[in-house]
């Protein structure tokens, strides 16, 4: 099996390529910084291929899927992982700040999977995995701008399953609450600091090993932690009770 994976220089993305490559696939490993591949790659000699690229460029992305296709042939499976976060009130977020995120985390999901969708479906199999977040579920104060990002990748989930109809190639999407990786050091943050409590974290490991299992599933979706399953069964019975929770615990002083 052949998974190309972006974001896999740190975090989830690392971690996800090692799990891969443990289990047998070849792994097609995606990002920036080109040494932190190489160091990924040594780790695996003959199991990892370090491929830099930038998802949020678009003429590096076009470049790697023709150096994929080339070389290497349709992915069987392709996961979108890489992505940024932003801390920020909706109106304390500029419109800068707006454009990078929504370049890297929403285009840079349609740079990674476009270019493999024509082989998947002449094929008759393929499996895409989109890496999101409980936030794209429901939206939570400070992280309006980050929410809007997951939102649309649900939203293009959904459109992609109907138009794959039939070919054997199926989407998922990967949830995970807050992971315990360098992704928190590099959020960006505007204007104010903003209120946070304690919730539980996972290891980059553990969303590794939900991110291999929906590769060889058809599965549509899977929410992570148990906190955030019951935030998104508590917004569908009660909206207004999740806005005022919200509001108590990350708004109010």
């Amino acid at each position: 099996m052949t998974v190309l994976l972006t974001g896999a220089s740190s975090g989830i993305g690392r971690a996800s390529a090692l799990a891969f490559a443990r289990d047998g696939a070849k792994v097609l490993a995606v990002a920036r910084d080109a040494a932190r591949l190489a160091a990924l790659a040594a780790e695996l000699p003959g199991r990892i291929v370090p491929l830099p690229a930038d998802v949020a460029d678009g003429a590096s992305m076009e470049a790697l899927a023709a150096k994929v296709l080339a070389e290497h042939g349709v992915p069987d499976v392709v996961v979108a992982n890489a992505g940024m976060g932003h801390d920020a009130r909706f109106e304390a977020t500029s419109d800068e700040a707006l454009r990078r995120l929504f370049e890297l985390n929403v285009f840079g999901v349609w740079r990674t999977v476009r270019p493999f969708l024509p082989g998947m479906r002449e094929r008759g199999a393929g499996r895409i995995v989109i890496v999101s977040s409980v936030v794209g579920k429901r939206g939570t104060p400070n992280y309006s701008a980050y929410s809007a990002s997951k939102f649309a990748l649900h939203g293009a989930a959904d459109a992609l399953r109907s138009e794959l109809w039939g070919t054997g190639v199926s989407v998922g999407l990967v949830c995970p609450s807050s992971t315990t990786t360098e992704f928190q050091q590099r959020i960006v943050r505007e204007g104010v600091p903003q209120k946070r409590v304690r919730v539980a974290s996972h290891t980059p490991e553990s969303v590794a090993v939900a991110i291999v299992r929906m590769a060889s599933s058809t599965r549509r979706e899977i929410v992570l932690s148990a906190e955030g399953r019951a935030m998104h069964v508590l917004n569908r019975i009660a909206p207004r009770l999740m806005d005022w929770i919200l509001w108590r615990t990350l708004v109010k002083g």
